[in-house]
């Protein structure tokens, strides 16, 4: 007789960059009984996830059959921190039985579709699909603005809200003006390069290096002042529209680390 090992789930293992931990596995199943076996579990190469969350590892598999108590095993870990090994794991058969571990995904860690590898008595299988999302997200701030021609500047952002992650790091920040459009950062007889974080208590300014054809600002070691779950903040940039800017909605790109998304919309007339 045999056994198989396939993999766990639905549903996927959604890892937030930075989140709290999930659980992926596999599943096990037999209609006979088996000695004990040894069970390795390894972390895809080059993803950046961690056995345990980002401020506590856990190098526990737990074993659960219906009917029975899930029972937990320690694990020891590989030098690299890249596998686990468990060893005389009662498979807990005949019947079906699942096993995890948990896992988080690091601040750098690529986005999308990966798995886990479990070999359960040297049998391989990947584990539930763990899907890696963003930190944090961002979105236009605000209704559409409206900018005259040769007028006032105005003030478009985006809004950032954080997804469960925990210490967001210090973020780069791109704004660059649409193509064409004959806008400028700040007036035409004051300048403006200025980027504005605010968190709703409290705002920072941060000063920008401008490119050399003057459509785009960089903002180093930026915070986002987002510390906790589902917690937002608002940044924008001052802009104006020239004499020459072509009338309709347009709007300035932001990119934030590997985010991107325009800004509230302005209306040129």
């Amino acid at each position: 007789m045999e056994y198989t090992v396939t993999r766990g789930g639905p549903p996927d293992v959604e890892l937030t960059r930075g989140g709290p931990a999930g659980y992926p596995g596999v599943r096990v199943e037999s209609d006979a009984a088996f000695h004990p076996v040894s069970v390795t579990v390894a972390l895809p190469a080059d993803h950046d996830l961690l056995f345990g969350s980002q401020t506590l590892a856990d190098h526990q598999l737990t074993v659960h059959s219906t009917g029975q108590e899930p029972t937990p095993y320690p694990g020891e870990l590989s030098p690299d921190g890249t596998t686990l090994v468990f060893s005389d794991v009662h498979l807990q058969l005949p019947g079906t039985t699942v096993m995890w571990v948990a896992v988080s995904a690091d601040h750098d860690a690529p986005l999308g579709a990966t798995s886990l590898t479990f070999a359960v008595g040297g049998k391989p299988s990947p584990s539930t699909t763990v899907i890696v999302t963003p930190a944090f997200t961002v979105a236009p701030s605000g209704g559409p603005v409206t900018a005259e021609r040769a007028g006032s500047p105005r003030y478009p952002g985006v809004e950032v809200r954080n997804r469960g992650s925990q210490d967001i790091p210090l973020q780069t920040v791109t704004a660059a003006l649409p193509a064409d459009s004959a806008m400028r950062f700040g007036t035409h007889g004051n300048p403006d390069h200025q980027l504005t974080v605010m968190d709703g208590a409290s705002s920072r300014a941060y000063p920008g290096s401008i490119a050399d054809d003057g459509q785009m600002l960089t903002f180093s070691e930026v915070d986002l002042a987002i510390l906790d779950d589902g917690s937002r903040s608002v940044m924008y940039v001052c802009v104006s529209a020239s004499d020459d800017t072509p009338p309709g909605p347009t709007n300035v790109q932001f990119t934030i680390g590997d985010r991107t998304s325009p800004s509230t919309t302005i209306d040129v007339v």
